[in-house]
């Protein structure tokens, strides 16, 4: 069974996983409201989130499984998520997730974040294959998974539906050093 670390340091924040409190959720659900438009663009999940307890009730299911959801915390402040689902423990296949707060775009915290998530399932879990699946038309997302080091393998076509349209994604591959 894959153990995941309470806190992974980067350079001048944190990767934390956060207990679930009405506190935190209130906070997560305050930057969603307020950047609904921006994060609703790309992230199925924002339409759903109506209310703090909604945010509530996802922190507590993800507390209670042995995942690899991160938050982002800058001097206690939580800013975005950073997350390693597994897809195979058999085959060492793992997807890296993302989010962030448009107030910290552009300063290069995601692209280390996720370093430093693909780095320690590398280094530390033994994983041969990251993917991280990217709208064809966000941008900012793909240059942050090229900035991490992974490379456009395929365009997974109609592999998702956002908003009620059928979506492509770009899947973006980074291998464990030595395959």
């Amino acid at each position: 069974m894959v153990e995941f670390p309470k806190i992974i340091n980067c350079d001048g924040f944190n990767l934390e996983k956060v207990e679930p409190s009405f506190d935190v959720a209130k906070h997560l659900f305050g930057i969603i409201n307020a950047q609904r438009d921006y994060l609703g663009k790309w992230l199925i999940w924002v339409e759903a989130s109506k209310k703090p307890e909604d945010m509530y009730d996802h922190l507590n299911k993800a507390s209670k499984t042995n995942n690899g959801s991160y938050y982002i915390v800058i001097n206690g402040e939580i800013i975005g998520s950073v997350g390693l689902g597994i897809i195979s423990e058999t085959h060492k296949i793992a997807e890296i997730g993302y989010w962030l707060s448009k107030d910290y775009t552009g300063r290069g915290i995601m692209t280390k974040a996720v370093k430093a998530l693909s780095d320690f399932a590398f280094d530390v879990l033994k994983f041969d294959r990251i993917e991280i699946l990217v709208d064809t038309e966000n941008l900012a997302s793909q240059a942050v998974a090229e900035r991490a080091g992974f490379e456009k393998e395929s365009v997974a076509k109609h592999s998702f539906i956002l908003h009620g349209q059928s979506r492509d994604n770009i899947v973006f591959v980074k291998f464990r050093k030595g395959l």
